[in-house]
């Protein structure tokens, strides 16, 4: 019953708030016209082709409206009008009588979605309303749904311009499925305010990187379709008819996401699992775990995401512990043999390898050990870890406020920071995979770590909110305020700034972290040491037996395509001379 009633006030008060300013009345061409009250604006979403060109459209209203006027000219219902030359920015006087009372202002287009967000929300969740509108004249008006902000460090009462999580409800209050921008169909929605990032862009950007640069996870021939990320859009969002800017809305990283296998609630099988470490912590460093316990939602800095601890308690932990406890414990200062033969039953070594490359490309400093996803497909036939990054602003030179050190966000920063043991052992201590990450890096330099490719992926979208006027609106509204430490907002130049970081950066990598690792002659079994073990190896190949092709060529001291007496000769002498 108390849910009937507060969905019942949250509907009374959309309607109230709707009709209060005549928001809702307006449609230009078909598409819906939001209005703007911090500004008095009417925000209208259309086709990108549209600008630059004179628009001739109809102006509908309903029969509240008593008198219209376009550019001072009095207009009836239906007219039709030219919007001439559209461009960000542009402005269109329109003034409107319904009801007696009088609106003026001005209308602007946009070729962004707009997003509309009714109700009064908190960290906790709260029922209102959200309407979408698309630049396609399509548009989802009151949808029910319980939003709440989210975030950690973004998400205290002092911050301005929150996250918000969506969880789409029917008129029952139960579950509701919604599908936007052809992304996927699900009730639970992200709304990213990009809060301390003076790009607006670089958490969407740096996630659709990694969508289109990272190997597939290992279960990817069983589930084709999973999604190791989050897809996104770019859109304009208003809170209860007042803009608050430039956000993206994005799919959460999740089970269907991820499309792990079901947990099995009838007999309490655990199956895929998910977790997030959402803060720094020797346990999500794995540098000295924690004990945990399952009767907890959480091992130190890392939660529970999949199954919910509400629904499944006790939860399992063991999955994911025995890979933190396998790289404490076979730490390779002591075991680099076992570490490098057991870390792929552990890890999903090539998506490791490529988060590492894509951490370090972006000095992604708040994605080494922590704002990570570990996921488990199904621990029942297999419980190898796949990794996911999340919330990616403090990248590509970003910081988290005015007082941080430059020096921490400089281009030619070294990677000393990767305190995440599994990634520090697997780069820094055994040779063979330093030396398969470097090849995969320099694979990656020829396509999508490009250094023109990457400035265009952030310039693209750059572009894109100076041209539709989302970045001036944006500037307008936010630039000196507490949450970026009161900066001026200026998304072209501090493209420019990403621009500069991203060409010192790659020139860096290049020649110091990923230069070409240099074979030792005679190192065979490539341990960077020349001895008898060496020797064995290549007395064993002249015997008949078979190594892998690398080992084979290192073998090769003589370069015939052979290994024989001579390469076992001049092996021999390599030593003598050490």
């Amino acid at each position: 019953m108390r849910k009937d009633i507060s969905r019942f006030i949250v509907l009374l008060f959309s309607c109230l708030l709707l009709n209060s300013t005549w928001a809702q009345n307006l449609y230009i061409g078909g598409h819906k016209a939001v209005r703007d009250n911090r500004y008095s604006t009417w925000l209208c979403s259309i086709p990108q082709e549209y600008f630059g060109t004179d628009w001739d459209a109809a102006m509908d209203f309903d029969s509240t409206c008593t008198k219209s006027y376009f550019k001072g000219v009095k207009i009836e219902n239906g007219d039709v009008v030219t919007f001439d030359s559209i461009a960000g920015g542009k402005q269109y006087p329109f003034k409107v009588t319904y009801n007696g009372k009088s609106i003026s202002g001005n209308i602007t287009f946009t070729w962004l979605p707009l997003v509309e967000l009714n109700g009064t929300f908190s960290k906790e969740y709260a029922e209102g309303t959200v309407s979408v509108s698309g630049p396609d004249s399509t548009f989802k008006n009151n949808m029910l749904a319980k939003l709440k902000w989210r975030g950690g460090v973004t998400n205290g009462t002092n911050r301005h311009k929150h996250n918000f999580s969506i969880k789409f409800l029917d008129e029952n209050g139960e579950k509701k499925d919604r599908r936007f921008f052809g992304l996927r169909k699900d009730n639970h929605w992200i709304l990213d305010a990009a809060q301390v990032d003076l790009l607006r862009a670089r958490n969407r950007v740096c996630s659709d990187l990694w969508l289109d640069m990272s190997v597939k996870p290992w279960y990817s021939d069983i589930e084709p379709n999973a999604i190791n990320g989050s897809r996104g859009k770019t859109v304009e969002v208003l809170l209860n008819e007042r803009y608050i800017g430039i956000y993206h809305m994005i799919e959460p990283v999740d089970r269907k996401q991820l499309k792990l296998v079901k947990h099995d609630t009838i007999s309490n099988v655990f199956h895929g699992q998910l977790w997030c470490n959402k803060e720094w912590s020797r346990t999500g460093a794995m540098t000295y775990p924690a004990s945990y316990s399952n009767d907890l939602e959480n091992w130190e800095s890392i939660y529970v995401e999949y199954p919910d601890f509400d629904e499944v308690q006790p939860t399992d932990w063991s999955t994911l512990a025995d890979a933190v406890t396998f790289v404490h414990d076979k730490s390779v200062a002591r075991q680099k043999q076992v570490f490098q033969d057991s870390l792929g039953y552990y890890f999903d070594v090539p998506v490791m390898m490529d988060y590492f490359i894509f951490i370090v490309t972006l000095q992604a400093l708040d994605n080494e050990s922590k704002n990570i996803f570990y996921s488990c497909y199904d621990k029942t036939f297999n419980p190898r870890l796949t990794m996911t990054p999340w919330d990616l602003d403090l990248t590509v030179g970003g910081k988290l406020n005015s007082s941080w050190d430059d020096e921490k966000v400089k281009p030619d920063q070294y990677i000393y920071w990767i305190s995440h043991l599994a990634m520090h052992d697997m780069f820094f201590s055994i040779k063979s995979m330093k030396k398969k990450i470097n090849k995969r890096y320099w694979e990656l330099r020829e396509s999508y770590l490009d250094t023109d490719s990457l400035v265009a992926r952030f310039q693209r979208v750059a572009d894109e909110l100076e041209a539709c006027g989302a970045a001036a609106r944006e500037e307008r509204r936010w630039s000196g305020d507490t949450d970026i430490s009161g900066q001026t907002l200026d998304i072209s130049a501090e493209m420019e700034r990403v621009e500069d970081w991203i060409r010192q950066r790659m020139a860096f990598l290049d020649e110091t972290v990923f230069a070409h690792v240099v074979d030792i002659r005679g190192d065979v079994n490539d341990d960077d040491e020349v001895n008898i073990a060496d020797v064995n190896i290549v007395i064993g190949l002249i015997a008949g037996q078979t190594v892998d092709e690398e080992t084979f060529v290192r073998a090769d001291l003589s370069g015939d395509g052979e290994i024989n007496i001579s390469d076992l000769n001049e092996l021999i002498e390599i030593i003598i001379g050490n």
